[in-house]
């Protein structure tokens, strides 16, 4: 009994290792103003079970928070677990400057990256380079950006712009997505700029990056549900097989009941009307 408490001390160090790898502690830090930066999220530099490598961010120089998303940088100004969102602006508009965001950006790239969602009708700020100029537009010029033979305009609407919704000598150069009060739609330059300042919500789903990953696509019952069902094509198939089953099901259903109901009477009608001649036909005049 007494080298029991040696063997024993040393079972619990064996342990005590083994527990650390199974029960990561919790990761929370902090960049700036936002704290407790927690999973999906990781600081670039926390430890390798911190976080998941897709949700980086990084904190500069001046001890702001930035992400990276398609090649653009943009200040993290609030994140809500609760709710999955994200708020970032461009780092190039985050100070009412004049000018270009940092890398032009739409619903498109969001829709096609997995990892965030935004609504299908979303605010964007398009920057247009015009040729000549636009009258109906002139309160949304941008000074700093026009030349000697065109102007540039700043467009603001609750969807994205393609070429084809603008006019023949004016071109789309970069674009931003934006949220705004609904109350309050910007129209001039220096009221689309203030909102630009406030920048823009994403919401992250790790669930539905894991699901395209596997092949599959994410369908969102609500624009503003955080929920969703991962569909693939092996379900369409399925599906597509089922409807063909109950189709033929309904349809000799349908044959049994259309030959008991209604070709069997009429069958039956017509042998008693031949009959019915037939017996006439036999009279003897």
């Amino acid at each position: 009994m007494r080298n029991s408490a040696p063997i024993a001390l040393l079972i619990i160090l064996l342990f005590i290792p083994i527990q650390a790898r199974n029960h990561p502690p919790p990761c929370s830090t902090s960049c700036g103003v936002i704290h407790n930066i927690g999973y999906p999220f990781r600081l670039k530099g926390d430890p390798p079970h911190c976080g998941d490598p897709d949700y980086e961010l990084y904190c500069d120089n001046h001890n702001r928070t930035i992400l990276n998303f398609h090649a653009g940088l943009y200040y993290v100004n609030n994140i809500s677990y609760a709710q999955r969102l994200i708020r970032l602006v461009d780092i190039n508009l985050a100070a009412g400057n004049c000018g270009l965001p940092y890398r032009s950006l739409g619903l498109a790239e969001v829709a096609g990256d997995g990892r965030y969602y935004r609504q299908y009708f979303s605010p964007h700020a398009t920057f247009v380079r015009c040729s000549k100029e636009i009258n109906s537009m002139g309160s949304s010029m941008v000074p700093c950006l026009n030349g000697n033979t065109s102007r540039v305009y700043l467009n603001y609407t609750n969807y994205m712009l393609y070429v084809s919704d603008i006019t023949s000598y004016c071109d789309i150069i970069a674009m931003v997505l934006s949220d705004h009060k609904v109350d309050q739609f910007p129209s001039s330059y220096e009221e689309i700029q203030r909102t630009l300042q406030l920048g823009f919500d994403m919401r992250w789903a790790v669930e539905c990056r894991d699901c395209r990953a596997d092949g599959g696509y994410c369908q969102f019952p609500t624009q503003e549900s955080s929920r969703f069902h991962c569909s693939k094509e092996d379900d369409y198939a399925t599906q597509l097989r089922n409807a063909i089953l109950f189709l033929a099901y309904v349809f000799v259903i349908g044959l049994i009941l259309f030959c008991r109901y209604i070709l069997a009477p009429l069958v039956i009608f017509a042998f008693l009307l031949y009959k019915c001649f037939s017996s006439r036909n036999r009279i003897p005049r």
